[in-house]
């Protein structure tokens, strides 16, 4: 595993959430369409589609991706450095949130655990 690759699912595990609140706007913007114009109106329908075909795509890319990380991370003998891989690269956690739930006082104590793992892999 590479820290590009990481960096990449860390990306997409982002862009997936960020397609979630585009495709919740789409729908609240088509039930307002559907509202005021009757159920059943197609209008606006290609875009709610549109994005509901987008964010399959994402969750699914993202699903493999997560799937192929776990499996690295699963692999890694020390536990908190695991732990720390676990946190950033499939929970999507900032680094200091990665320091709080750990125990940390601060975030370059995951951060360097991680480096110095990648360092000897």
């Amino acid at each position: 595993m590479t820290k590009d690759r990481l960096r990449q699912i860390e990306s997409l595990v982002c862009e997936l959430e960020e397609e979630r609140e585009r495709f919740a706007r789409e729908a609240r913007h088509h039930k307002r369409i559907e509202e005021t114009y009757g159920v059943g109106c197609l209008f606006g329908r290609d875009a709610l589609d549109a994005a509901r075909d987008r964010l399959q795509a994402i969750e699914a890319e993202c699903q493999d991706e997560r799937d192929t990380v776990r499996q690295w991370i699963d692999n890694v003998s020390d536990s908190m450095t695991r732990r720390a891989l676990r946190l950033r690269y499939l929970d999507g956690k900032s680094w200091s949130e990665c320091a709080r739930r750990m125990g940390y006082a601060d975030e370059s104590g995951p951060r360097k655990l991680v480096e110095r793992y990648m360092r000897m892999d």
